[in-house]
């Protein structure tokens, strides 16, 4: 634990969900442990990030994602990851608790090293059927508010040589679909399977660096999703971004180490 390290995030635009899927993947750019489990081998230092993410903002019950997470490496090549998350489109909420575990090894002299990582989940879904209120009353949507709770779990393993990163990882290892009412409209997910590649381009002093990379994702459904990110890391203190999925997303984080 040499270097302590404090990330306060405040994100400026909105993405859309992969199919509410990933629930917590649309702030991947900021908090990568969240889609790959092997990922938090990547700092020699204790990571504390809080993330928010806010769309719609004139409107009630508008989608908000947060989340809060602690990652700690240790010196004997194994390391944990905890993250409190919490999602709300309309008026549905999904929050929980995910709990990660990664091994990582060194390839050679040069610093290149490739890790593994596991992490279960717990969440409490649930549908405020208080704040519906539609012109016709549905008998099947009335009542109190519902809720259910399930666990799930992920895989994945991160490579990393000089300035390019690699990690495939395989998330909602456990399919549910909530089980509220005998209807085909019921929220469901499968398994979905992410690809996340990224390449650090930097200057001669160390002062500066582009951070291209994308992010592929396809689950069970073939539903698929493209991320394309470009990052510039400026002295080691801040990075500006910009991301394309649906539409373009600027995004900014003050920071301590990433060079």
């Amino acid at each position: 634990m040499k270097k302590y390290f404090l990330t306060i995030v405040m994100i400026f635009a909105g993405m859309l969900v992969f199919s509410q899927d990933l629930p917590f993947a649309r702030q991947y750019m900021f908090d990568q442990t969240l889609l790959n489990p092997a990922i938090g081998s990547r700092n020699d230092f204790i990571t504390i990030k809080l993330t928010g993410n806010q769309q719609w903002t004139q409107m009630p019950r508008n989608p908000l994602s947060q989340t809060l997470s602690y990652n700690m490496k240790f010196i004997n090549k194994m390391g944990f990851n905890a993250a409190l998350l919490n999602d709300r489109y309309g008026v549905i909420n999904n929050s929980g608790l995910k709990l990660s575990y990664f091994y990582y090894t060194k390839l050679n002299t040069k610093g290149d090293y490739i890790s593994f990582g596991a992490s279960v989940s717990g969440y409490n879904y649930a549908i405020k059927m208080s704040q519906l209120n539609p012109a016709t009353p549905d008998p099947q949507l009335s009542g109190d508010n519902m809720n259910t709770f399930f666990m799930n779990a992920g895989i994945g393993v991160y490579y990393e040589k000089d300035k390019l990163s690699l990690g495939l990882s395989a998330g909602n290892l456990v399919p549910y679909k909530p089980s509220f009412a005998n209807t085909d409209l019921e929220p469901s997910q499968s398994r979905t399977y992410t690809l996340y590649g990224e390449y650090r381009i930097k200057n001669e002093i160390n002062t500066m660096a582009v951070v291209p990379s994308l992010l592929f994702s396809i689950d069970e459904l073939r539903r698929k999703e493209v991320n394309i990110n470009t990052k510039l890391i400026i002295q080691n203190v801040v990075w500006f971004g910009v991301s394309y999925r649906d539409a373009i997303t600027l995004q900014a984080q003050a920071m301590h180490k990433y060079l």
